[in-house]
């Protein structure tokens, strides 16, 4: 009797003991959560973010997708509507600055004297920098293949000052502009050496 019951009640613990072990653990403690959300850039080129989070990563290539991860678990990656990211989203696009904008001024040949049909542009751009409060101007000289690569460096970086002049000649402050030569090695249209052209005798004009 006594074997019997003991036999008994190993077996009742037994059985309470299966029964804790078939209950679920309980749920890990959330950590610090990572989110990430890949938008397309202004220029349509691919773009791509990698995400890591304990001994995985995780890899997003398209616009609008998301990769998220717990602090110390592998990222989960979900595709977004557009839309969707806005909305979910909308105080931080809201309070984005302005895109970017470029301006392009030319010059008469050899000189840093602006072509007339350029001159009023300058006036646009300042009531474009308005805009963008605390922003700046970058301002980048360039040259056509007439002449020596060493006088066209100057000469590129002399139009640049011209119009970085202009600017603070209308109260820009001198602090938020930017200038620099890059004489004719960046072409806004491909020629042969020494060769003429209005549309690489230029100033790029970015207001960010």
């Amino acid at each position: 009797m006594t074997l019997r019951r003991l036999s008994a009640t190993a077996v009742a613990a037994l059985a309470m003991l299966a029964a804790g072990c078939a209950a679920p653990p309980p749920p890990p403690p959330a950590g610090p959560t990572t989110r990430v959300v890949l938008l397309p850039q202004e220029d349509g080129s691919p773009s791509a973010v990698v995400l890591r989070s304990g001994n995985a990563q995780q890899k997003i290539d398209t616009p609008y997708a998301q990769a998220s991860a717990i602090e110390g678990q592998a990222p989960q990656v979900q595709q977004l509507e557009a839309g969707a990211v806005r909305q979910g989203y909308a105080p931080l696009f809201s309070s984005a600055p302005p895109k970017s904008q470029r301006f392009v001024v030319y010059f008469l040949t050899g000189t840093t004297k602006l072509a007339p049909e350029s001159a009023r542009t300058i006036g646009n751009v300042l009531d474009t920098a308005t805009q963008f409060p605390g922003g700046e101007i970058l301002i980048i000289g360039h040259t056509d293949t007439l002449g020596a690569t060493e006088l066209n460096d100057t000469l590129s970086l002399r139009r640049a000052n011209e119009v970085r002049d202009m600017f603070i000649a209308r109260r820009f402050p001198a602090s938020r502009l930017e200038a620099a030569g890059r004489g004719e090695r960046e072409p806004a249209v491909a020629t042969r050496d020494n060769t003429a052209e209005q549309r690489n005798r230029r100033v790029e004009i970015i207001v960010r």
